[in-house]
C-alpha cells in the first residue's frame, strides 16, 4: 500500500496532555486502590510483625513498577504520530486508505472539553483520538477522501 521509500506529506501529533494526564491519574489512583486491597488483605492474615513488613514492602514495589511500566507505555503512546500519505493514513500498526473513511465528524466527551481535543472515528476500527480542535481535521480528512474519490 505505502512505497517504502515514501515520506508522510502531512504528520499529526496527539495532544500530549489529553493523551497522557487521565491516564497518569487513573493509574495512580488505580494502584492506590490494589495497594489498600493488598493492606486489607495483610491484616486479616495472622502474619509476625516481620513478616507482615517485608509483604508491604514488596506489595509496593510491585504496584509502583506497574504504574510506572503503565506511564511508560502511556508517554510511548503519546508520542505515536498519525501520518499521512498520498493514499493511506498510518497510526502505528494501523492504516486506512482515504477511500475506506466513512466519517469524519468530531466527537467530544467531558476531558476533549476539558482538554480542547477531539477524536474521530473514521471508521474500521481507525480512530483519530487526542487531536486539538484548532487543527479542524474533520474538514481536512472530508477534502482528503473527497480527492481520494474524484481520483478513481
Amino acid at each position: 500500500m505505502i512505497p517504502p521509500n515514501e515520506q508522510p506529506f502531512y504528520v499529526l501529533e496527539q495532544s500530549k496532555s489529553r493523551a497522557l494526564i487521565p491516564k497518569i491519574v487513573t493509574l495512580m489512583f488505580l494502584g492506590v486502590i490494589f495497594y489498600l486491597g493488598i493492606l486489607l488483605n495483610l491484616s486479616l492474615l495472622e502474619l509476625n510483625a516481620a513478616t507482615e513488613n517485608t509483604v508491604r514492602l514488596i506489595a509496593l514495589i510491585f504496584v509502583v513498577l506497574v504504574v510506572f511500566l503503565g506511564i511508560l507505555l502511556s508517554f510511548r503512546h503519546a508520542r505515536q504520530q498519525y501520518l499521512f500519505y498520498r493514499t493511506t493514513i498510518k497510526f502505528g500498526q494501523k492504516s486506512i486508505t482515504y477511500q475506506e473513511i466513512t466519517n469524519t465528524v468530531p466527537k467530544r466527551n467531558l476531558l476533549d472539553y476539558i482538554f480542547g481535543t477531539c477524536a474521530i472515528d473514521v471508521g474500521f476500527g481507525f480512530v483519530f483520538k487526542h487531536v486539538p480542535l484548532s487543527l479542524n481535521l474533520g474538514n481536512y480528512l472530508q477534502q482528503l477522501v473527497i480527492y481520494a474519490k474524484n481520483q478513481k
